[in-house]
């Protein structure tokens, strides 16, 4: 017996010793799983950031649209520069004949210097015959601000010009929604009008240009399939409820026939 009962104790001895080693390896290991799932029980963590640090900065901001600065410029002045106020940059700028007369006028966007999520102001500079420039109009909502939600730059390329039909047409190219935007604005009866627009659009399995000739009223919608081979398109053809002039310095293209 007194072998046997030592052969016993040296059996629970050693089940004794396993399981304290397989206690240990266990604490230790559960020790390194606890960050993880306190990331997870506890989402404002800092181990939680520390983790997810690529994910969340990949989410695009939340930050809503800016709201239009209250900002007056010089109604006149003797050079471009002096038009450029404050924090003020020129971003873009175009000359040509846009009014009745013969004199170059100037059309300027301008960049605030120290945030450039915030609305351009375009100015519309009308040269005089005496010498020096008024300014006819500024519009916040012409153009759009170059970046978005903090860092988001919003178009792809830009320009503005004035063709020799005196038409002030201001142009955008951006992929995702923002999409592809012309807009061409005219004097009519000395007030300086959006005559045209057309806008292009890419979204799953289409492709979408609208036209609206707001001269005439007319809208045309071309809608192409690209989910077929060779990419049928639809024409269809609208009119526009009738309306007053849709002032340059007052309307918002992104919004203006979205009635």
């Amino acid at each position: 017996m007194k072998k046997q009962t030592k052969i016993i104790v040296a059996v629970l001895a050693a089940v004794l010793v396993l399981a304290m080693v397989f206690v240990y390896k266990l604490h230790w290991f559960g020790a390194g799983m606890k960050p993880q799932q306190a990331a997870i029980s506890h989402p404002d963590s800092v181990v939680q950031a520390v983790v997810d640090t690529p994910e969340v900065t990949s989410l695009p901001k939340t930050d809503g649209p800016k709201a239009m600065p209250d900002v007056e410029f010089p109604q006149s002045g003797n050079k471009v520069e002096d038009f450029v106020t404050g924090t003020y940059e020129i971003a873009m700028d175009a000359k040509g004949f846009l009014d009745d007369d013969e004199l170059e006028d100037v059309v300027l966007v301008l960049q605030n210097k120290t945030d450039s999520t915030d609305l351009r102001p375009t100015l519309v500079l009308l040269k005089q015959p005496e010498g020096g420039y008024h300014l006819y109009a500024a519009s916040w909502q012409a153009i759009g601000a170059a970046y978005i939600n903090g860092d988001y730059q919003q178009y792809d390329s830009e320009d503005i010009k004035i063709d020799q039909k005196r038409n002030l047409i201001i142009s955008t190219f951006g992929s995702g929604p923002v999409g592809n935007r012309e807009t061409r604005y005219r004097f009519i009866n000395h007030e300086l009008v959006l005559a045209y627009m057309e806008t292009y659009n890419v979204g799953a399995g289409q492709q979408t240009r609208v036209e609206y000739d707001v001269f005439n009223s007319k809208v045309t919608v071309e809608d192409i399939n690209t989910m077929k081979e060779d990419m049928p398109s639809t024409i269809s053809h609208d009119t526009l409820p009738d309306h007053k002039p849709y002032l340059f310095k007052d309307i918002d293209p992104t919004v203006v026939f979205s009635e």
